[in-house]
């Protein structure tokens, strides 16, 4: 059974994620490094496609596999404030194991939800948060 088969209930939002869209900043002089804004923060229903296995190396990024397949898809509530065509990634915070990266491959609108298609890049207790434009650097203590 597809994941559009049936409505979801709001008990099976039991992620927290956030929105993210990829931002070139530049910071003092011609120093470029990219950024992930968080967009918005929202509970989300994700689910991980069966038969599709993940291969995480040690490090905790996505290998041996190609960046355009879907792993999970990870559906919201409807938000008419978020343009979804620009998130380019989502942040999972999770309570029991490492927060996870999703790249963003596509959407399909089925109001009042919106699932996104997202391939899993990163699963790592090293997975750096989304970085907001109040965060301090990282190398000033």
């Amino acid at each position: 059974m597809a994941q559009g088969d049936i409505e979801p209930r709001i008990s099976e939002f039991s992620h927290r994620v956030s929105i993210c869209s990829m931002l070139d900043v530049v910071e003092e002089g011609s120093t470029v490094s990219l950024s992930r804004v968080p967009a918005a923060e929202v509970w989300a229903k994700i689910y991980a496609l069966p038969h599709l296995p993940s291969f995480i190396s040690p490090y905790g990024y996505a290998i041996k596999e190609k960046q355009d397949r879907v792993t999970h898809w990870i559906t919201l509530r409807y938000k008419i404030d978020i343009d979804f065509s620009s998130a380019a990634w989502i942040y999972e915070v999770r309570r029991k194991s490492p927060p996870r990266w999703y790249k963003v491959l596509g959407f399909y609108d089925n109001e009042p939800w919106v699932v996104l298609h997202a391939h899993l890049v990163e699963k790592s207790v090293k997975a750096t948060p989304p970085r907001t434009l109040f965060s301090a650097k990282d190398d000033v203590m």
